[in-house]
């Protein structure tokens, strides 16, 4: 049955730029519906080289003025919408199960639409959705730390064109990869990335507060924050023959003082330190930096 709605709402979602085929995105006066209801579906335009699986949940918060009624919430469950991902033709986003789709109405306008991902049903306020990066993770082979980084789009139009366009940026986070030669470390027992000169570092590697998707601003909780991250590995952990790749959520910042470097912890308590990136590197939100320990 989901996956018959869904070829219904592709069907509208084709049908309906032929309706519109001469309207020009965010140019022309509010529009009306010529069609008592219809289920929103949107495009999602993900960061480059970020990927996603199928059904993957977002988010959508979406209103207009309905009735002279300015932000009405235009959702069936009158909250956050719950929309799954697919990557079906193009990558796009439909309502995830019955009751949770954005609906348009007939004489609807001011559409705006906001999104987040990953979905989170304790998110009632998107003007506080909550981050966290964490500065100590503890490391297992079969259990390896979130990567998921926090991606948010909104989109202001004055006519539904279905599929929505949305395009999504990572907020506040960055990546890194360390590669790792078992010929080099055996046993690993922790890693530390940390500045170089972390005592006159400014920003913060890791962190714990909240976005604002309306304001398109990240704030971070006073208390928390932390120059450095580490991964610990337990007792120690013996890496399979080759690399292993040891990958870990950072918050974002730029020109690291000194540069960025690694401490890593071998099995027998020895330490290796190794200088990473040189002071001018910036660490933009929704980038990947991998670095290969020699």
């Amino acid at each position: 049955m989901k996956r018959h709605c869904n070829t219904i709402l592709m069907t509208l979602c084709l049908v309906v730029p032929v309706l519109f085929s001469c309207v020009k995105y965010g140019d022309q006066p509010n529009k009306k519906l010529d069609y008592d209801q219809l289920d929103v579906s949107f495009q999602a335009t993900l960061p480059k080289g970020y990927a996603l699986e199928e059904n993957s949940l977002f988010g959508i918060y979406a209103t207009c003025t309905r009735d002279e009624k300015v932000n009405t919430n235009m959702a069936e469950n009158s909250g956050i919408a719950k929309y799954s991902f697919t990557e079906d033709a193009i990558p796009y986003l439909y309502k995830s199960a019955e009751g949770e789709a954005v609906v348009g109405k007939k004489g609807d306008h001011n559409y705006k639409f906001y999104a987040f991902y990953p979905y989170d049903a304790s998110v009632t306020d998107l003007s506080a959705i909550p981050v966290n990066i964490p500065a100590t993770i503890d490391w297992k082979a079969d259990d390896t730390p979130d990567l998921t980084m926090l991606l948010a789009a909104q989109a202001t139009v004055t006519s539904i064109i279905a599929p929505v366009p949305m395009t999504f940026e990572a907020v506040a986070q960055c990546r890194l990869t360390i590669r790792i030669p078992n010929t080099t470390v055996p046993v690993i027992k922790s890693l530390k990335v940390a500045p170089v000169k972390e005592s006159v570092f400014k920003g913060k590697l890791a962190w714990s507060g909240t976005y604002d998707i309306f304001e398109g601003k990240a704030t971070s909780n006073e208390s928390s924050g932390s120059k450095s991250i580490t991964v610990n590995f337990g007792s120690g952990y013996t890496l399979p023959e080759g690399y292993t790749e040891i990958s870990f959520v950072m918050g974002e910042f730029k020109y690291p003082s000194g540069g960025l470097q690694l401490q890593i912890t071998k099995g027998d308590g020895s330490t290796i330190t190794k200088k990473m990136f040189e002071a001018s590197e910036v660490f933009a939100a929704g980038s990947s930096k991998v670095y290969t320990l020699s």
